[in-house]
């Protein structure tokens, strides 16, 4: 976790009175830290191409192979898929995966921790090798809940991405024009882990986000 997204979840706990996470506050900060980022990748960056238009197909969750419910059960890790659809004739995917303990490949090396990471794949090109990580002490570790970014592409398009407090079934996003969409909440099986994600056209603008528990009562509203 970056620390300008550990400093704004720790001014959201330290508020005497409960609210919803900063959602802005904590989507400007990761898109500060990304920014820096693809000053130094711009060459793989450009590698994955404009992929965003207007209109978006949402698939649900698949399986993969002969694991059950989209699972997949590796000496690498478990995955799932979060999401994944067509957007202007281009595919996208994000995954959700909990590693026991880094990666011997991961970049900053075996730290004997797990890591939670959420991957995004553009037009079959990840983003980023293992995507966006943070350290976890084991699989009910509650750190990742209630952090929201967003991928933006080349194009100006962007995949939303939440990893929301346990309650949390689904999220509908309601844009500037009054359209809607909405996401199911994705968990990985014997774990805390949890994420959905949003596709949001480059012409479109967010405008709310509202959560909501499995019998759909609202348990979060954010103006974006």
């Amino acid at each position: 976790m970056t620390d300008q997204l550990e400093a704004a979840l720790a001014r959201s706990a330290g508020r005497i009175t409960p609210s919803p996470a900063p959602v802005l506050e904590i989507l400007h900060a990761g898109r500060a830290r990304r920014a820096g980022r693809r000053a130094l990748m711009a060459t793989a960056a450009c590698a994955v191409g404009a992929v965003l238009a207007l209109g978006w197909a949402v698939k649900p969750l698949v399986d993969h192979g002969a694991a059950p419910a989209g699972q997949q059960s590796a000496g690498a890790g478990v995955s799932r898929t979060v999401g994944q659809g067509v957007l202007d004739g281009r595919s996208w995917s994000v995954t959700l995966t909990y590693y026991p303990t880094e990666p011997a490949d991961y970049p900053t090396g075996p730290a004997h921790r797990g890591l939670v990471c959420l991957k995004t794949v553009v037009a079959g090109t990840p983003t980023d090798p293992y995507g966006n990580c943070a350290g976890v002490a084991g699989p009910t570790a509650t750190g990742p809940a209630g952090l929201y970014g967003d991928q933006t592409l080349p194009d100006g398009g962007t995949l939303f991405i939440a990893q929301p407090k346990a309650a949390v079934a689904s999220a509908t996003m309601t844009f500037t024009d009054g359209r809607t969409t909405t996401a199911k909440t994705v968990t990985l099986p014997g774990t805390a882990f949890t994420a959905y994600v949003v596709p949001v056209p480059a012409a479109l603008h967010m405008s709310s986000l509202d959560e909501y528990d499995a019998q759909h009562h609202a348990v979060g509203h954010q103006a974006l």
